[in-house]
């Protein structure tokens, strides 16, 4: 009898341990999804004379060439 005590003694602990594991690993996961994922902390630094992607000017395309006046 006292044996089947201390093996029960002995899961508890190791069931204790896991799911300490588990959340520790739960909380890494979501701490790099959103590392990867979430929003970025870099800013838009334009430099002077360098062109930017996001801030075009309008130019006129193609179609506006085609059109009537």
């Amino acid at each position: 009898m006292d044996e089947l005590l201390e093996i029960i003694k002995k899961q508890a602990a190791t069931i204790q341990s896991l799911t300490d594991e588990i959340s520790l690993l739960r909380e890494q996961v979501a701490y790099l999804t959103q590392k990867l994922y979430g929003k970025s902390s870099e800013k838009n630094i334009v430099q002077p004379g360098q062109m930017s992607l996001f801030e075009e000017e309008e130019t006129p395309s193609q179609e506006d060439f085609d059109l009537p006046r």
